[in-house]
């Protein structure tokens, strides 16, 4: 409940709960954990927050009564369904550019064309009525975005990172 009262950090913490921890722990047990696993995970956190604010939506009302800062109670059901949805996409399009960087082409042009199918879904459903479709949204687009944490990492072991 602490986390909640601001809606950046709780939802930038369950979103490096999903993505870093695991990521690190198994970098830890089993590999190497480097400073560039530990950035380059807590970036994807950052499309994490945006996955996390999908779940504020179910709550905007016991929140708002509850006096928690959500960000669906700070900005507003439409802004921040957009700020959700630009988490989610710039921070993979970033991660795609980190690969393009490290000469992994072939992995960034694959995450990238993941991202397509969530942007889709996005605007089929979360963007046009996110109180009534942040289920069905998850269901269609998140698969996407964890395929696309594969491909990162693929890529990562395929570059030796």
């Amino acid at each position: 409940m602490k986390l909640k009262k601001n809606g950046w950090l709780g939802n930038y913490a369950l979103g490096a709960s999903y993505i870093a921890l695991p990521w690190w722990a198994g970098h830890a047990l089993f590999g190497d954990l480097s400073p560039t696993i530990v950035v380059l995970t807590l970036f994807y956190s950052l499309a994490g927050l945006g996955i996390a604010v999908v779940n504020d939506f179910k709550s905007v009302e016991g929140d708002r009564q509850l006096g928690l800062q959500s960000l669906p109670v700070m900005f507003g059901i439409t802004t921040a369904a957009w700020i959700c949805v630009l988490m989610i996409d710039v921070f993979q399009a970033g991660v795609a550019a980190y690969l393009i960087g490290i000469e992994q082409n072939l992995y960034a042009t694959i995450l990238l064309l993941l991202v397509i199918p969530q942007i889709t879904f996005q605007d089929m459903y979360f963007l046009r009525d996110p109180l009534n479709n942040d289920v069905k949204y998850q269901a269609s687009a998140q698969p996407f975005l964890v395929l696309g944490m594969l491909v990162t990492a693929l890529a990562l072991g395929h570059a030796g990172v």
